[in-house]
């Protein structure tokens, strides 16, 4: 999560500002103006009537000539303002911070849109001026001193430090959180302007001060909750009642928060003689509600802000989740250390996740009403760990196993059946993620007792069921998780679903970790033409010729993260390809449909009417093929890029700034690979169990291939009792380019083999290999041939009699 503005960022703005000595050299002459009309002459003869030498002025002239549109005016009076912060020395922040206070920020922005791209130099100071103004309204010694000015005798000194923390806005929160809790008789003017403050600010102080009250900041609550009563929100009744209801709370918090939800009451209309704070079971209850609420897709804010429109440069695409839109809201949170709200961006879900664990706590103090409630605040706080890890896509990776068990564990203990609820919850409300981390926990082998036994019981029924509920969850990493889970521990089979563990596994097996797209087009030389384009931004492609074969591919590998398809894709449509993959039982990737140049052709309506059929489809672009989407346009005068490809932007709009992430794109290749791996490993060891794993061969020959995979491929070709499979080790252990500690890891898994099923090559392979080892050149060929043989041969020899003639096995020397 990003911080927000801090003193690192001012620091950066202010240092790009020139010297004195530059600043006057780029103080140069103002090309000629066009024509201007009589009004836009009335301001600048009004400008000119006074003189302009101070940097205010200097300022205020290039606002007024910007607003009426005469830019080359605003860019020489700010290019004079320009020398004069130059001119400041030692006083240059100071300078900027006040004329970043003196004009509103509207203006300020105004001007930079229309002639910050007249000179590099005038958007870096106004970008200073915004950054040091802030910086001055947050700094908390003028706060304290603004908040100690609030119980002034003089009217003047209490109305500007009024204005000061008005301006400081949720950063004065603190200074009038301690006003609100002081009783002195004093302080009572100085309590009537705090709540006033807080007041003005409305819903913008709901958050943060939700938060510092879902700490443990106690000294603090009793402000906290007069502030809340102050900006009057609507739904902060749920918040306040555990600090009224909790027995050990202290006295003077549990008072205030009684008498603001009796108001509350009283305000709303409530019957005369009813009770103004519910029972400790209905408040449980309410929260409960609540909390179940907050726990879907509805409970998700509403973003403040979208990083995937517009989008220049990949590279600096932000990383986020929490949907297939990224948003991030900015959000207040405490900061007990120092003593301050801390103001950082963070991403949907872990702004669901933080109001989450508040109504959770408060629900687990008044004591949950029942044993679904207790699997929320569980869900809640498996959430929170989650999205603290970052990337969902390879949190997993970042937390310890023990962290992981302990945040699915109940009051009651760590419980199986807990768990697997925990996963049908995730599973049904969309937070796959917390889906896939409680198969992980049930996938992780009991711990040993007190004898030393380690307990190996099947999963119940019930929980098997819900794991195999979850391998119908259009999800990669669920799925794969239940899977293991199911293989780990559900006993062997045949129960309901066992077949789906196989299939699940061989897929995750599949991977490569390289991303994939695959490309639909029925012209093979336009198909190549799309591929090699989208080649450049490393992706591997797949070509194919109709809508059907790209449903396959999808569905075959896990590495497909794009699919590009011709607009007059047959056998199915585009369309229905598209929808095919949104209805498919595994991820849909982003659908980019290609729009060819004469798909259009002669006045028909042809893309008028795509746009329509694909308007209700989600996760689908319509693009052009244009050469401006794949390759960047350049100057051809001055050979100088004028503007990036506008795929990765058109791939954003469609899956987020993730997908075109190059690091995070290498993050989620490597967790597909290191399924890849365990799927492998997981299969093998099902081979050995006497599972039919067959099915396997053609996979685990691909994954000798991969240096990463090998040794887990050649194990579990070492469980199939196939001569292909016996077959492909034999190759392996004689290819004499690999590493000797790869070849040997192969033809150990070729021994292996023929230990446990015997010798199945037939005898134009073993005829083969002796051809190669007679033939051999050099001595590592010929030792790897020996091996195979020595392999091969060992079986035969106790079944075949020796020759009465013959040589004994042992020298008699």
């Amino acid at each position: 999560m990003a911080a927000g503005l801090g003193d690192r960022g001012a620091v950066t703005c202010l240092s790009v500002l020139p010297s004195a000595a530059l600043l006057v050299a780029c103080c140069i002459v103002a090309p000629a103006r066009a024509a201007v009309d009589e009004f836009q002459q009335a301001v600048i003869d009004s400008l000119a009537s006074a003189p302009r030498d101070t940097p205010p002025r200097l300022l205020e002239a290039a606002i007024r000539a910007a607003a009426v549109e005469v830019p080359d005016v605003a860019v020489a009076s700010f290019r004079r303002l320009l020398q004069a912060i130059g001119d400041a020395g030692d006083g240059r922040t100071e300078l900027l911070a006040d004329l970043g206070e003196a004009f509103p920020a509207a203006d300020l922005a105004m001007l930079e849109r229309t002639i910050g791209d007249r000179d590099p130099m005038i958007g870096k100071a106004l970008v200073a001026m915004r950054d040091a103004a802030t910086l001055r309204r947050r700094d908390p010694a003028r706060i304290a001193r603004a908040a100690a000015g609030l119980a002034a005798d003089s009217a003047a000194e209490r109305t500007a430090a009024a204005k000061q923390l008005a301006a400081a806005r949720e950063d004065a929160l603190p200074a009038l959180v301690e006003i609100l809790q002081t009783d002195e008789p004093g302080q009572a003017p100085a309590r009537d302007l705090a709540r006033s403050l807080v007041r003005d600010l409305g819903q913008d102080a709901r958050q943060p001060l939700l938060d510092w009250l879902g700490t443990g900041d106690l000294p603090h609550w009793r402000g906290i909750i007069e502030a809340l009563d102050a900006i009057n929100a609507a739904d902060i009744d749920s918040f306040l009642l555990a600090p009224a209801l909790v027995s050990d709370t202290p006295a003077p918090i549990r008072a205030a928060a009684t008498r603001v939800l009796a108001d509350r009451s009283r305000s709303r209309g409530a019957a005369p003689g009813a009770a103004a704070v519910p029972t400790a079971a209905t408040a449980a209850s309410h929260l409960a509600l609540r909390l179940d609420q907050t726990l879907t897709p509805a409970g998700l804010p509403r973003a403040e802000r979208l990083t995937g429109e517009p989008l220049a440069d990949s590279r600096t695409a932000a990383a986020a989740f929490g949907g297939p839109v990224a948003g991030f809201v900015d959000r207040h949170v405490w900061d007990g250390q120092a003593g301050r709200l801390v103001r950082i961006r963070m991403p949907l879900r872990a702004a669901r996740a933080q109001e989450a664990m508040h109504l959770a706590r408060d629900m687990m103090a008044l004591g949950a009403p029942n044993p679904q409630a207790v699997r929320l605040a569980i869900l809640a706080r498996l959430e929170e760990t989650l999205v603290l890890a970052g990337d969902p896509a390879t949190a997993l990776e970042r937390i310890e196993p023990a962290r992981l068990r302990d945040a699915v564990t109940g009051p009651d203990g760590f419980a199986d059946a807990t768990v697997a609820d925990l996963v049908d919850l995730g599973r049904e409300r969309g937070m796959h993620e917390a889906a896939a981390a409680a198969a992980t926990v049930l996938a992780q082998l009991p711990a040993a007792d007190d004898a030393g036994t380690q307990a190996t019981a099947p999963l119940p029924p019930g929980v098997r069921s819900a794991l195999v509920r979850a391998l119908d969850v259009p999800d990669d990493a669920l799925q794969f998780a239940a899977a293991r889970a199911l293989a780990v521990r559900a006993g062997p089979p045949a129960y309901r679903g066992s077949s789906r563990v196989t299939e699940t596994l061989l897929r995750a097996a599949s991977a490569r970790g390289q991303d994939r797209v695959v490309v639909a087009h029925p012209v093979r030389d336009e198909a190549q033409e799309l591929a090699a384009a989208v080649s450049r931004f490393d992706y591997e492609p797949l070509i194919v010729s109709s809508g059907r074969d790209a449903v396959l591919a999808v569905r075959e590998s896990p590495d497909v993260v794009l699919v590009i398809l011709a607009a007059r894709t047959m056998r199915p449509s585009a369309l229905e390809t598209a929808q095919f993959l949104r209805a498919g039982a595994t991820a849909a990737p982003p659908v980019l449909v290609a729009i060819d140049v004469l798909d259009d052709d002669a006045g028909g309506c042809f893309v008028r009417d795509l746009m329509k059929k694909f308007q209700s489809v989600t996760g689908v672009a319509l693009v052009d093929r244009l050469d401006s989407f794949f390759i960047p346009t350049i100057d051809a005068d001055t050979g100088r890029q004028t503007a990036a490809p506008r795929f990765p932007a058109a791939l954003a709009s469609v899956a987020g700034p993730t997908a075109v992430d190059p690091a995070l794109r290498a993050g989620r290749a490597a967790a597909r690979l290191a399924r890849a791996r365990e799927a492998l490993a997981i299969v093998g060891r099902l081979g050995r169990n006497g599972w039919d794993v067959s099915a396997a061969v053609p996979i685990a020959r691909r994954g000798l291939l991969e240096p990463s995979l090998q040794t887990a491929a050649a194990s579990l070709l070492a469980t199939i009792g196939r001569a292909e499979a016996q077959a492909a080790l034999e190759r392996e252990a004689e290819r004499v380019e690999l590493p000797a500690a790869q070849r040997s890891v192969a033809q150990a898994a070729f021994k292996a083999s023929v230990a446990r099923f015997g010798v199945l090559l037939d005898s134009r392979e073993m005829r083969a290999v002796q051809a190669r080892y007679n033939r051999a050149l050099d001595e590592e060929a010929r030792a790897a041939a020996a091996a195979v043989l020595e392999v091969i041969d060992s079986p035969r020899r106790p079944l075949e009699p020796s020759p009465a003639d013959a040589a004994p096995a042992r020298s008699e020397r």
